[in-house]
């Protein structure tokens, strides 16, 4: 056999396996990005109006679009001697943490919160991909230090799950001055890996699927959609809290940056007894949990959100959240 005939069974070859993996891989990355991340109509959120907090809008845009955006206060925003630019996770964008924002903004902080590209109130079809959250946050950046009310103070970026990879990610083109990371992942495509593990033969596929991943971020996001938190910290001047439960399956404690990133000024609080969010109390968490219950019928499942304890569901763990407060106060 002539030796340009095995070189092209060879390129046949290497071409036919490529698109076997590249197939299942852009299936599971659109997936998880391919679509928007909005309410669920039968859970119940709260809102800002619960715990008696000003809402002003805030100009934050992405990519030519507006994203919803607003500034929490308790006080007028010109008071505030600090910024919390706050960066939400998968769900219903800053919906899902108004217990949280109302937290901060009852400790005399201005929160900036935006919903990232795709999410709750912001437009988008989908929501793109990780990096898109580190995206929002510098946008949310770039809006505080163009508003007359928040410029030129104190600005910390506190953020949970996506979020807190949002809020790393960001750190190394933004200069904050502190970042407070809860349950953040380290490297995007080895997060939908991780995830990727958990469902049938994924532990087989997922090595496979990685190099395709990291692709796929590079053609969405250019060079940065594969930006690890731990080589963002390295270009950051500023200090980083990162808090992470230690019994979190969501985001795996071996690939979470509380196990990755490291650096003089980075202080890690890792919590035994918690699990993906350890601003919540531990019964909380527990009661969370229940969410994820497998219904016969819609008409089961809206029964059981409408007698759900909501309150019980978002209760704050007081010493982690004073952990937060005092390290804001810090910086």
């Amino acid at each position: 056999m002539e030796w340009y005939f095995i070189l092209i069974i060879v390129v046949a070859v290497i071409a036919v396996v490529a698109l076997t993996l590249i197939f299942p891989a852009y299936v599971v990355d659109t997936f998880i990005f391919g679509n928007r991340q909005d309410k669920n109509a039968l859970y119940k959120y709260y809102a800002p109006e619960d715990f008696g907090l000003s809402v002003e809008p805030i100009c934050v845009r992405y990519r030519g679009v507006e994203l919803a955006a607003n500034i929490y206060t308790v006080k007028p925003a010109e008071e505030c001697e600090r910024v919390v630019i706050f960066a939400h996770g998968f769900g219903a964008g800053t919906s899902s943490y108004m217990t949280e924002i109302a937290h901060f903004a009852k400790r005399g902080f201005a929160v900036v919160a935006a919903d990232a590209y795709g999410c709750n109130n912001s437009e988008g079809k989908n929501i793109r991909g990780f990096y898109a959250g580190a995206e929002a946050v510098i946008a949310a950046y770039i809006g505080v230090n163009c508003d007359e009310r928040l410029k030129g103070k104190k600005i910390i970026a506190v953020g949970h799950s996506w979020g807190a990879y949002s809020v790393l990610a960001a750190s190394g083109s933004i200069k904050v001055d502190g970042v407070v990371a809860m349950s953040g992942f380290n490297a995007p495509a080895q997060c939908v890996c991780d995830q990727l593990k958990m469902v049938k033969y994924g532990k087989f596929y997922a090595p496979l699927a990685h190099g395709w991943l990291y692709v796929f971020n590079l053609l969405k996001f250019g060079v940065k959609g594969n930006t690890k938190a731990t080589k963002a910290v390295k270009r950051s001047g500023a200090e980083i809290l990162l808090i992470h439960g230690e019994k979190d399956v969501t985001v795996g404690l071996k690939h979470s940056a509380a196990n990755k990133v490291r650096g003089q000024n980075v202080t890690v609080k890792l919590l035994p007894e918690k699990r993906h969010n350890p601003y919540n109390t531990i019964a909380a968490e527990e009661k969370l949990r229940e969410l994820g219950k497998v219904f016969k019928s819609e008409e089961e499942e809206r029964s059981f959100c409408d007698n759900f304890d909501w309150a019980a569901a978002t209760e704050e763990d007081a010493e982690v959240m004073l952990a937060i407060d005092e390290f804001i106060e810090s910086v």
